[in-house]
């Protein structure tokens, strides 16, 4: 039996001002699978994502998530329908919530209806000891990893990472990279 990619992207284009961002990318990637784009600063990996994620639109092109349609220049799925979280490089933390609102904002009911996925998460990410503190209050390393947790909070097919280890120290680098990538693999989420 073959299974469908988690996500399968098609020729892609995105272009401002008449240049082309994004140009004509395609890939797949398999269930359980971590897959990397790379490429020099300007050259369209974030946009990508932002395309993927549903916050930007291509120009052409179209993206499949568990071999269904979710957007091409006609059809177009919502962002908060589509099954994939999108971490931010800045972490893009909510400085007037706590860290448990923070993990809970994309869920449905908020933190009171999912204090329990919100506290397993906290948990595994190793922040349970901060659950009422604000991003303020935390080090770079700690708002990555609630930022982790609020992207993963409401269960994605798919997560996409813009750089989210880049403002990092190595050993906490490297630390906190082993971390994500196994707690992704128990949640069943392709990078």
């Amino acid at each position: 039996m073959t299974t469908s990619p988690r996500l399968q992207v098609r020729n892609l284009i995105r272009a401002f001002d008449g240049q082309r961002v994004v140009n004509d990318v395609s890939f797949t990637v398999s269930p359980g699978e971590v897959a990397c784009l790379l490429g020099p600063s300007g050259c369209g990996k974030s946009t990508t994502l932002r395309i993927i994620a549903g916050v930007d639109m291509q120009d052409s092109g179209s993206i499949h998530v568990d071999g269904k349609l979710v957007c091409d220049t006609v059809y177009r799925v919502p962002p908060e329908r589509r099954a994939i979280g999108l971490m931010f490089q800045d972490f893009a933390l909510f400085p007037h919530l706590p860290v448990s609102e923070n993990v809970a904002f994309g869920l449905k009911g908020g933190y009171r209806a999912n204090r329990e996925r919100v506290g397993a998460l906290l948990e595994r990410v190793h922040m349970s000891r901060h659950v009422d503190s604000y991003p303020h209050e935390l080090s770079g390393g700690e708002q990555q990893r609630v930022a982790l947790a609020r992207a993963l909070a409401p269960q994605p097919r798919v997560l996409l990472m813009d750089e989210p280890f880049s403002g990092l120290d190595e050993r906490l680098r490297d630390g906190i990279r082993d971390d994500t990538l196994a707690l992704l693999k128990d949640e069943g989420t392709a990078v």
